[in-house]
């Protein structure tokens, strides 16, 4: 069968999930991610060397099962591509590795793709139904920039000025703990388990807001940075007030977790507003990053940038944490643009880079 578009093979391993995806150009085929998040949960946080175990066992069976289901053969694929940064060093690794290997072995070129690109165009997938403003046609994606890029995922929370798809500057920054981290940590300290970041906004929705606050980190900084790690500690030593003072979790937890995620909420909005009212030539708001599994982040977001009439662009519930098919799509525009490898010296030489920015 005859396909219009490239045929994409994307392989992630970026952190504690495998996955492997078959696109065809920004459409996905099939996306399969095996989680590890119960063998993980036990410690409390992803284990590295624990990951790259279970990534070197998965890989080839989430390999085959991406295939099957997209009824593709890897003959028939045009271009292999994978993470080779962000993340974890060892975990990275593994996918990268695998990936290479294929790209050779089938002479396919290779495509090196950022984990961040990744999320923040995985609202670009044309599987992408929910806000309905995705075009198809390359010409109209051309006219969402230039564009802002809000990323907050477990070790990443960035604002980043896009003038168009690979040309990007970094507007703000995490100084220390990003959303995802600390969302885990409260969690923890509320005995949620691993990952509490989910627990935590599920709880919210039964709080009342203002019943319980915290200070907005970096309110008065005038810059666009973020940091979590003071919100952490505030939240540390409210439990240990509130525990100390004979009251059971039961009694104050639904209020916690609200007040946590409003302060949250807050000051996302806060460096966004600011990023918007000096950078007046915006059209479009692109999210990414595994925090937006929370729908209320997603709607509160989409408020700010609908206020402005910003286009917003955010992807499907799936897509939203680490996957290969957002590292498919960000492939499909390096192709667009000359930046894949065909030289098998050249592939060989491709290495991990876990501090990789964008």
């Amino acid at each position: 069968m005859k396909h219009k578009q490239p045929l994409i093979i994307a392989f992630d391993t970026s952190c504690d999930d495998t996955s492997v995806a078959i696109l065809e150009g920004r459409k996905v085929l099939s996306s399969v991610v095996s989680s590890q998040v119960e063998i993980h949960a036990q410690w409390g946080g992803v284990v590295p060397d624990i990951a790259r175990r279970e990534h070197e066992k998965n890989i080839p069976m989430v390999y085959e099962e991406a295939l099957k289901k997209a009824k593709i053969k890897i003959e028939d694929v045009d271009y292999v591509a994978a993470t080779y940064g962000p993340g974890l060093a060892i975990d990275l690794e593994v996918g990268l590795a695998f990936a290479k290997e294929l790209a050779i072995k089938y002479n396919k070129p290779f495509v090196p793709v950022n984990h961040m690109e990744g999320h923040m165009f995985s609202g670009l997938s044309l599987n992408t139904k929910g806000n309905g403003l995705v075009p198809g046609d390359m010409s109209e994606v051309e006219k969402l920039f230039p564009a802002l890029g809000l990323l907050i995922s477990g070790k990443h929370t960035e604002l980043v000025l896009v003038e168009k798809i690979g040309s990007y500057k970094k507007l703000g920054e995490t100084l220390d703990d990003a959303v995802g981290e600390a969302f885990d940590k409260v969690g923890r300290m509320l005995n949620f388990g691993y990952p509490g970041g989910p627990v935590v906004c599920e709880f919210a929705k039964k709080g009342v807001s203002g019943n319980i606050k915290f200070t907005i980190p970096m309110k008065n900084s005038g810059d666009m940075n973020f940091s979590y790690s003071g919100l952490k500690t505030a939240a540390l030593y409210k439990t240990k007030e509130l525990r100390e003072a004979g009251k059971q979790d039961k009694e104050w937890v639904y209020d916690f977790c609200r007040g946590f995620l409003d302060t949250v909420i807050d000051s996302l909005n806060l460096k966004l507003k600011m990023a918007l009212e000096r950078n007046h030539s915006v059209k479009t708001l692109f999210v990414g990053g595994g925090v937006f599994n929370s729908e209320e982040i997603v709607r509160k977001i989409g408020n700010i940038a609908r206020s402005y009439g910003l286009n917003y662009i955010y992807s499907e519930q799936e897509y939203r944490g680490d996957n290969a098919g957002m590292i498919g799509v960000s492939a499909y525009f390096n192709i667009l643009n000359g930046k894949y490898i065909s030289n098998v010296d050249e592939i060989r030489k491709v290495d991990r880079d876990p501090r990789l920015s964008l």
